[in-house]
């Protein structure tokens, strides 16, 4: 669609199934024009945030003798078949920053990852904040509460969940100091620059 600078723009919308699972209207008001058009306002122009978030994760470096380029050189660089500038002999390539991390990822011990079940048990826990019960869990993670209760034995076992029973016997799930300091915890070391080389 046109913005209305008149400039060409693509417009994003929430996901149709998500939008009928929670009963949100989807589409274009019906009635008058200003409201069939509210979409195109300035207010919702996230080009400038998209932007920033590419030239933070993604740089564009010669393969030959190591230049690097800001993001607005791109098309310049595509017009003459990515050649660099600085040496006219090599090839310029833009390279995701993960890629850089990519010998660290790997050299981590997958045995030591807990799957992403597990992950969700501690997760909701931590946002919760308080002690819960596998039904309370499993509908949180769209999952059964057994599964929650298998997998929350293995979490306990770790030493990452604690499983007490209440005054009536049911199970309840609190996630322990170790689970708090390993996953949540944001420790300025533990952070990655990527600013830095």
């Amino acid at each position: 669609m046109s913005d209305r600078d008149g400039r060409k723009v693509s417009v994003f919308a929430l996901n149709y199934g998500l939008c009928q699972k929670y009963a949100l209207e989807f589409g274009r008001p019906q009635g008058k024009r200003e409201f069939r058009t509210y979409f195109i306002e300035r207010v919702f122009d996230y080009t400038p945030l998209l932007q920033r978030y590419m030239e933070r994760n993604q740089e564009i470096i010669c393969e030959g003798c190591g230049a690097k380029y800001a993001l607005e050189h791109l098309p310049a660089l595509r017009f003459f078949n990515m050649k660099c500038r600085e040496c006219t002999d090599g090839i310029c390539r833009v390279i995701n920053l993960s890629k850089r991390y990519e010998p660290v990822l790997q050299s981590i011990d997958q045995s030591l990852l807990l799957p992403p079940t597990e992950l969700g048990i501690l997760q909701t826990l931590h946002s919760e904040g308080k002690p819960l019960f596998a039904a309370e869990i499993a509908s949180e993670l769209d999952c059964s509460y057994q599964l929650v209760g298998r997998r929350g034995r293995f979490l306990s076992d770790r030493g990452l969940v604690d499983r007490k029973e209440n005054d009536t016997g049911r199970r309840v799930y609190e996630l322990t100091n170790a689970a708090e300091e390993s996953y949540f915890s944001h420790q300025e070391e533990s952070k990655i620059d990527i600013d830095k080389e």
